[in-house]
């Protein structure tokens, strides 16, 4: 299966409609995640993103600089979450401008992120949602 193909399973894509948490306003308690994740790792950008078929979504962030922080939304190919949730399995790039996967990443480009650390957000039934 392609990476697209898992992201838009529709059991998995069913399960983050039922969390009711895409596209909402931002909450205290997510936010205190993010920030604790951040001082604990001493990283400047810490969120929390649930990555819908098309788009994902930061239900959570610190330090992302506009006007990406404004938005809260990008498109999937700017998401290195999108590979957490496809695979299930966290994800650590030193350097993403090296990894066959990521390399192109416009997030690179964009953003000049080259540093990524993340771990699957999977609910009870076992879907990956999202990533942290």
């Amino acid at each position: 299966m392609t990476t697209h193909s898992l992201l838009t399973r529709p059991d998995r894509l069913a399960a983050l409609r039922r969390t009711a948490l895409l596209d909402t306003p931002p909450e205290e308690a997510f936010d205190r995640l993010t920030r604790m994740a951040a001082r604990l790792l001493g990283t400047p950008v810490s969120l929390i993103s649930l990555v819908a078929d098309d788009h994902q979504f930061f239900k959570s962030t610190i330090g992302l600089p506009e006007p990406w922080a404004s938005r809260r939304v990008n498109p999937i190919s700017f998401s290195f979450c999108g590979q957490v949730v496809a695979t299930g399995e966290p994800l650590v790039l030193e350097d993403a401008r090296r990894h066959p996967l990521q390399r192109h990443n416009p997030v690179i480009r964009e953003l000049g992120w080259v540093s990524y650390a993340g771990v699957p957000l999977v609910t009870r039934q076992g879907h990956t949602i999202g990533a942290l």
